[in-house]
């Protein structure tokens, strides 16, 4: 079982990349899966989708700074798609 089925919290993101932005749609993916890899809790699940896997607090910060740099590039929208495990703990809790 990889790593990110049993982290407390993954978050996943598919960037939808812009026809009309001022770099090409390849450069604004890469723009976010970069940003996602600096992170190091990047894991690749398609060509448009990774997949941030870790403790709450860091794959939330995380999922921002993704969602910053894919805007930055010029990115039409983000998908995401945000998990708890079981025993995570719960916002507002």
């Amino acid at each position: 079982m990889p790593g990110y089925e049993r982290a407390e919290v993954s978050a996943e993101l598919t960037v939808v990349p812009s026809e009309h932005a001022g770099k090409p749609p390849r450069e604004q993916v890469e723009a976010a899966k970069k940003a996602a890899g600096e992170t190091g809790l990047a894991h690749e699940a398609g060509p448009e989708t990774l997949v941030l896997a870790g403790g709450r607090r860091e794959v939330l910060d995380a999922t921002m700074e993704v969602i910053e740099a894919s805007l930055d590039a010029g990115a039409s929208a983000i998908e995401i798609k945000v998990e708890a495990e079981g025993d995570a703990p719960r916002f507002g809790g």
